[in-house]
């Protein structure tokens, strides 16, 4: 290596490492943008995602015909920052067995404006309440604005203002029990 080279070399370096160390200082409160809750430079900790609180489970025996609903309230928690260092929020659903035998859960939750809908199987008061005349089977029906979900066809929206249907939670069977086990990501909107 020549005396031209190394001095070259030498400069380089001596303009690169606080340009090294200011990015590497950058790269800190970025990752914090994007997990709020990390630890700083912890960039391989647990993720920060909701986590149940406590197992809801049923027994197949809970649900001895085609639409019987049974209500829930499925706890969470968010990391935080309080002293807690967590923040529990408790989410009201229904566990319905449909006619093909499946029991599928959602969210009480209208992703309309938050009211909590209700489980509804007469057809006259669908109709006449929630002012939709086509229920040939029971329907999730949100008193505040009438959204009506079909819950046999994926919690279809079928009537009102409610942008999409509610937030469904994910079911293990394991034995005779079912397990509710946790909720779609998402918010109210």
């Amino acid at each position: 290596m020549t005396e031209g080279t190394s001095r070259r070399f030498l400069l380089k370096t001596a303009a690169a490492v606080p340009l090294a160390f200011t990015f590497g200082l950058a790269i800190s409160p970025m990752l914090r943008f994007l997990r709020p809750t990390i630890k700083p430079l912890d960039l391989l900790g647990p993720s920060d995602q909701p986590a149940p609180l406590k197992e809801v489970s049923f027994d197949e025996s809970d649900f001895p015909e085609p639409w019987t609903c049974l209500p829930f309230t499925f706890a969470q928690t968010y990391k935080e920052y309080n002293p807690e260092g967590m923040e529990v929020r408790k989410v009201p659903g229904f566990a319905v067995k449909l006619p093909t035998g499946d029991i599928v859960a959602y969210s009480r939750i209208c992703p309309h404006l938050g009211c909590i809908f209700n489980f509804v199987k007469d057809h006259d008061e669908i109709a006449k309440g929630y002012n939709y005349a086509f229920a040939e089977r029971p329907m999730f029906c949100c008193p505040c604005h009438l959204s009506v979900y079909d819950i046999l066809n994926g919690g279809k929206v079928v009537s009102g203002p409610a942008p999409r249907p509610p937030r469904k939670f994910d079911i293990k069977k394991e034995g005779t029990k079912i397990v509710i086990a946790s909720l779609e990501a998402g918010g109210i909107a």
